[in-house]
């Protein structure tokens, strides 16, 4: 293994949506269904040296819809499910506040990315972010990593027609997370 001392890239990827099923405000167990591609494709980041974070704003807190209590066993059981597809992530943050609360950790803003980074040691310059949304893909941008990738699943099909008016374009808009992982790798094998 190499030095605890290097930096290594990571993939921030979103949670509701890209990994798993969107539910609009999910807050029971229950919900959590996975992707049928979303262990492959963490796996298949893993393979390549990258550290896996998801990265979730969780805004129903905040809005009184579920408690964080919630929304630990949620993510409880999103940790199970990858355990049992055989794949494993390296960190997983939330923003419990609102786009009012104007805090520094909801995406876009990359708060949950540079308390990670120094959590996991990560190289955030090689670093990449995947999600269903314009905020997941100007996350990666605000964060200073390679480029967000946005996945047309959840609300990505919605979103692709507002890229047009943003000044930031995403690297890629791909279908799913399978897609995502293998442009990822792709990429980073060319930087």
């Amino acid at each position: 293994m190499g030095n605890r001392n290097t930096k290594r890239p990571a993939v921030f990827l979103d949670r509701d949506g890209t990994v798993i099923f969107d539910k609009n405000y999910l807050s029971k167990p229950e919900q959590v269904k996975l992707y049928s591609c979303a262990a492959e494709s963490i796996n298949k980041l893993r393979k390549a040296g990258f550290k896996i974070i998801v990265v979730t704003n969780q805004s129903g807190i905040a809005r009184g819809m579920f408690t964080i209590k919630d929304l630990d066993k949620v993510n409880k059981k999103f940790v199970s499910l990858l355990k049992e597809s055989g794949a494993k992530i390296d960190g997983l943050y939330y923003c419990p506040h609102a786009d009012k609360d104007k805090c520094s950790c909801r995406k876009p803003l990359a708060g949950m990315v540079f308390r990670a980074a120094k959590e996991h040691n990560i190289d955030i310059a090689k670093s990449y972010t995947v999600g269903d949304s314009i905020r997941d893909y100007l996350l990666g941008f605000n964060a200073g990593t390679q480029g967000g990738v946005m996945t047309l699943t959840g609300h990505g099909k919605k979103q692709q027609k507002e890229i047009a008016s943003q000044k930031v374009k995403p690297l890629a808009v791909l279908k799913n997370l399978k897609q995502a992982a293998n442009f990822i790798v792709k990429n980073a094998k060319k930087n």
